[in-house]
């Protein structure tokens, strides 16, 4: 009779699937899927952690038991360290910006909190990417916030026309700068990605 539900009906939920009704193996792999995501997205954002830490690290280790004028030579003449509290923005543009530079920091570590967010755990270069432009961008947030400046220390002479002299740096702005040259590089892979899945007129 019409109003009977067989065996295999009520095995699956008691009655006929309607058709917004998910099947429970395919809510479990839309689980699933959703917590690898999330996994994989706390993945960077640990490595963003990650690099602030060596930041902070490395100021504290580097920056702080250097005089505070004249050079400490590594490898003469083109490495080594001296101390530099930077109040502009990062290879020392923009200098005696300070309270507008800490809150235009601020801003920019939001919005590439939102890009992590909104891009594919998958796509590795670009979340690669912008958890260092993240990582470096809070190391000197702290600076900023704690000491009215960014500590730099990082001394490089290349003894090269156009780069000399060369800025004096940290570990923040290496990772901001690596971060920035592949995430230029991981949106034109993406652009080129996408032209080539697009059909062809």
């Amino acid at each position: 009779m019409g109003s009977e539900v067989t065996a295999a009906e009520a095995s699956d939920g008691g009655g006929p699937s309607g058709p917004d009704q998910v099947h429970p193996s395919a809510a479990h792999q839309l689980s699933g899927d959703g917590e690898r995501t999330l996994r994989g997205k706390l993945a960077w954002l640990v490595l963003a952690a990650l690099v602030l830490g060596l930041d902070l690290w490395s100021k504290q280790v580097c920056f702080e038991p250097l005089p505070e004028v004249g050079r400490t030579m590594l490898v003469e003449p083109w490495f080594g360290f001296t101390k530099v509290r930077n109040t502009g923005m990062m290879w020392g543009a923009l200098q005696g910006m300070g309270e507008l530079l800490r809150w235009f920091r601020v801003g920019a570590a939001v919005v590439v909190v939102f890009m992590m967010i909104s891009t594919a755990a998958r796509a590795r270069l670009l979340q690669l990417s912008l958890a260092l432009v993240l990582g470096g961008a809070l190391g000197n947030i702290y600076d900023g916030f704690r000491f009215g400046s960014v500590r730099d220390f990082i001394l490089v002479d290349f003894d090269i026309r156009f780069f000399d002299p060369f800025p004096i740096f940290n570990v923040a702005d290496s990772a901001i700068s690596v971060g920035v040259t592949l995430l230029a590089l991981g949106l034109l892979l993406e652009d080129r990605r996408a032209a080539r899945a697009a059909p062809q007129k």
